[in-house]
């Protein structure tokens, strides 16, 4: 089984090129999905975060606005929100590789924002980076949520600047897919990612 690592910077695209590999029948571990679980009501991972971000957890519900607000521009609580995660994310991640090879899938996606940051993209066989131009990405950030929830540009800008580089990432790529151009050119990039894969198989 050839496993796919799929990542990229905030709001690139990476949620887009995903769907497209779903819809080709490729099954994809989503890890923002799986935070989301974790961090759900009666989440693996609220029991942690209360502990440590009491404002944050509510009624035994997450309030993201007061975590986002929390870990934001501070870079002590961020990585102590990201001791919490990463090892729950980590066995759910494991967990989907062994179904995968279980059912003998050819391929698999590992979409995971952080996949160079945490050397996951040296156990892929092939690494995707999405791209796409920094005022698509800060346009798609803004219309995220609902109007005062919204992120400001100061904060994702601050949570864009922590992440790799650009640059770097396409130096780790082996293929590089642009959106913010037509869902139909990065559905084009997908299609021929797939036949070059199979071919080579």
């Amino acid at each position: 089984m050839k496993i796919i690592g799929l990542t990229g910077g905030m709001a690139a695209g990476k949620s887009t090129v995903a769907a497209l590999f779903r819809r080709a029948g490729v099954p994809v571990f989503d890890a923002d999905a799986v935070v989301r679980t974790l961090q759900g009501p009666r989440g693996k991972a609220l029991p942690a975060i209360a502990r440590v971000f009491p404002v944050a957890v509510q009624g035994g519900v997450l309030n993201r606005m007061a975590l986002r607000q929390a870990v934001v521009g501070n870079v002590a609580a961020l990585q102590a929100l990201e001791a919490i995660m990463h090892p729950l994310v980590k066995a759910e991640r494991e967990r989907f590789l062994r179904q995968c090879r279980a059912r003998k899938e050819p391929f698999c996606v590992l979409d995971i924002p952080l996949l160079m940051e945490i050397g996951e993209d040296r156990k892929c066989d092939v690494v995707v980076v999405v791209e796409a131009p920094m005022a698509t990405r800060l346009s798609r950030i803004y219309q995220r949520g609902k109007t005062g929830a919204r992120m400001s540009e100061a904060q994702a800008r601050s949570l864009i600047a922590r992440q790799m580089p650009d640059h770097e990432r396409r130096r780790r790529a082996h293929i590089v897919i642009r959106t913010g151009l037509s869902r139909g050119s990065a559905a084009r990039q997908v299609r021929a990612l797939l036949h070059r894969l199979r071919e080579a198989s």
